[in-house]
């Protein structure tokens, strides 16, 4: 078993801090061979559990699409019900949230990339009242060109809470191949999150000016 696997072993089934600290996709990135077919044996074992779904989505594992796509369709359901339905709204007795729709639909997204995946990322970052679910949503569209996921993540960049503002920023220019460096305060990601209405828009608009004409990167 190599170094690789145990880190990646660890991190998706063992680590009790990995939903604070993140896990080790890069390690379950570098199996190959027969290691990465057992990564991902493991893994469909292990669904529904997000983990499941992330790691699934970072192999690319397309024996997982059936799995996945009848889990995501199960989800889009829910939110579509959720729309006409109080108790399934915020707040209500039966509240859906979007969480385990997001992971699907980014997970799906690497596998077979097709519109609706993002569709439904869209649709939670337009209209969810909590701040969570909006970066949540953006980070679900990270790496997708399809021209509606970038014009929302566009509208993002006036979202009223500023950690959803830096999400779309740092998706925006990451999707175009320009750095994003969150350790620098005069950054456009980091400028986008101030409370100053005029520095927030020019960061913007330098945001806007950077991408404009390029051609996105393949993540």
């Amino acid at each position: 078993m190599s170094p690789a696997f145990q880190r990646f072993q660890f991190s998706f089934f063992e680590d009790p801090r990995s939903a604070r600290d993140g896990l080790d996709t890069s390690s379950l990135a570098a199996l190959d061979g027969d290691e990465r077919s057992r990564a991902e044996s493991m893994l469909l074992a292990f669904l529904p559990d997000a983990r499941a779904v992330i790691g699934l989505g970072v192999l690319r594992a397309r024996i997982a699409e059936p799995k996945l796509t009848a889990l995501f369709e199960t989800e889009r359901k829910q939110q579509i019900e959720a729309r006409d339905n109080p108790r399934m709204q915020p707040g209500g007795s039966d509240e859906w949230y979007p969480s385990a729709l997001l992971y699907l639909a980014h997970a799906l997204w690497r596998i077979h990339p097709e519109p609706r995946w993002p569709q439904a990322a869209i649709e939670v970052l337009s209209s969810a009242p909590h701040w969570v679910f909006r970066q949540e949503a953006v980070h679900a569209l990270e790496g997708v060109s399809e021209p509606a996921a970038v014009m929302a993540l566009t509208h993002a960049l006036d979202d009223a809470d500023p950690l959803v503002r830096h999400a779309a920023a740092r998706g925006l220019l990451t999707l175009y191949g320009l750095p994003a460096d969150p350790a620098d305060p005069q950054s456009m990601a980091i400028r986008v999150m101030s409370a100053d209405a005029a520095r927030r828009d020019i960061a913007r608009q330098e945001i806007l000016t950077a991408i404009a004409g390029r051609a996105a990167v393949a993540p």
